[in-house]
């Protein structure tokens, strides 16, 4: 089964990279100016779509409640695959960039989102970290867009386990501004490609998307507080689908 879930891994790599470098132009364009970034992040979802329909991934995406198209908020999911980035970049609504790791600027060709829209972190350096928050603070009121950030910081060495206490950036900006935190469950990832064995599988990336978690009239003294109440959310959804 190994053989043939790393086979069925060269596939779905295969068609993932030559859909990017179909969009590749396209996406070069879009990105050079703030004004079409929103069309970018529309081209970026295409890309996501099809390549979960050449590499066999079937998306089950759920809403605990309906999610405003006009309010600005903080999405946090769980991680535990690379294809978490692909999916939420994917499906997610709204128009949304990511904070992810500094790592991610030296892969060619995709590094241009990093270059862009989206913003590195470099976690090891408290300095970096405050300048890359500031800046994805500052982008959501340029761009009127959602921030998608891994509260874990990283996919933990125990996957599908949670990795907590979370970062507290994500939740100082939703306290800052005012905005909901809506954590995301993700269920399948794990299954469809783990990257500590090179092993995967194709099928369902079940998604939940929780109802949002209101932060107006908390200050900087809850984000405590508010960091477990999103804990408890994802680990609820994953221990209810015997997944931890």
């Amino acid at each position: 089964m190994k053989i043939l879930g790393r086979i069925w891994l060269v596939w779905a790599g295969l068609w993932f990279a030559i859909w990017f470098l179909l969009l590749y132009p396209f996406f070069y364009l879009l990105l050079q100016k703030q004004a079409t970034f929103r069309y970018a992040h529309g081209l970026r979802k295409l890309w996501g779509r099809l390549a979960s329909i050449t590499g066999f991934i079937i998306p089950i995406v759920n809403y605990e409640t309906e999610i405003s198209k006009n309010q600005r908020m903080v999405f946090c999911p769980n991680h535990m695959s690379y294809l978490d980035i692909i999916t939420c970049g994917t499906y997610l609504p709204g128009f949304n960039f990511f904070m992810g790791k500094m790592e991610l600027t030296q892969v060619p060709l995709f590094n241009i989102w990093f270059k862009s829209l989206d913003i590195p972190v470099k976690r090891e350096s408290i300095k970096n970290s405050h300048s890359a928050f500031l800046k994805a603070s500052e982008q959501m009121d340029r761009l009127g867009a959602n921030l998608i950030i891994y509260p874990e910081g990283r996919i933990p060495d125990d996957t599908p386990n949670i990795k907590f206490p979370f970062k507290p950036g994500a939740f100082r900006i939703a306290v800052e501004k005012q905005i909901p935190i809506v954590p995301v469950t993700l269920l399948d990832n794990l299954k469809r490609f783990d990257s500590n064995t090179m092993n995967g599988s194709p099928g369902r990336m079940r998604m939940f998307v929780h109802a949002p978690i209101e932060t107006i009239g908390l200050s900087i003294e809850d984000i405590p507080t508010l960091q477990q109440k999103v804990y408890d959310v994802l680990s609820l959804q994953l221990r209810k689908h015997h997944i931890i």
